[in-house]
């Protein structure tokens, strides 16, 4: 089926939403730069424009080729509130992070603040929300296919830093594993990623982020196991969002 051709404004109008939405996501988790690099910006901008959901990730080496499928994944969410307003968001945000609630922002068409994620209604834990009035919610990450291209030597890792986000959350949500164990797994694939293909920046930008969402679970001291599912689950959510923002 043929794609209709976008013009120039239509592709610099999805390309700025892309762009905000990773934006965003950095600043909630504060794991990134305010703004993406040029060079990654430009990539998604040809991606939008081919109307495809694929991400070719090593655009300058096509030796090797794989499809990553990301599943759907279904949660239930501890949720404190919910808020049309991202100013009033991010003020309920700083109040319960000095009570000791760490949560994460959940953009959508409106903006949730989320304490907890697990796999069931039956096993959030509902001490999560310390008292405070709180709701559960479900919520479905789509599916999403990504296209990858790169050296056959190097498409194995790439695709394994591809799924790393969603096996570390599903980690997260079944609890069998300690957070330290989760997070040096977690920190051992990204740190031997980030500086593999210094001229790829999406490869480079989800190492780092990775690498810098280690950090944040780390200095959390209140509920981190909570806080580490609430704020992975986002990172998966954006992701799968970006990659779907096609013609």
């Amino acid at each position: 089926m043929g794609k209709r051709r976008l013009t120039s404004r239509q592709r610099r109008q999805r390309a700025k939403i892309i762009r905000n939405r990773v934006i965003t996501l950095a600043v909630v988790l504060m794991l990134a730069a305010a703004a993406m690099a040029p060079a990654l910006r430009e990539q998604l901008m040809q991606v939008i424009g081919r109307g495809i959901h694929a991400v070719q990730a090593f655009t300058a080496l096509r030796e090797g080729e794989t499809v990553i499928v990301l599943e759907p994944i279904a949660l239930y969410a501890l949720q404190l509130g919910v808020y049309d307003n991202g100013e009033r968001a991010q003020s309920e945000w700083q109040r319960l992070n000095q009570m000791g609630i760490p949560c994460a922002i959940w953009q959508e068409n409106v903006m949730r603040l989320i304490a907890a994620v697990s796999d069931t209604r039956e096993s959030i834990n509902p001490d999560a929300a310390k008292g405070q009035e709180s709701f559960i919610i479900a919520k479905t990450l789509e599916k999403v296919e990504i296209k990858l291209s790169a050296e056959e030597n190097s498409i194995s890792a790439a695709a394994e830093l591809m799924r790393l986000p969603d096996e570390t959350l599903i980690r997260l949500i079944k609890g069998r594993d300690t957070l330290p164990d989760i997070l040096a797994k977690v920190r051992e694939k990204a740190e031997s990623a980030v500086g593999e293909h210094p001229e790829n920046e999406l490869y480079t930008q989800l190492a780092q982020s990775l690498l810098n969402w280690c950090a944040l679970i780390e200095r959390t001291d209140d509920n981190p196991y909570a806080y580490a599912g609430a704020t992975m689950a986002l990172l998966c959510m954006e992701l799968r969002r970006t990659l779907l923002m096609t013609a």
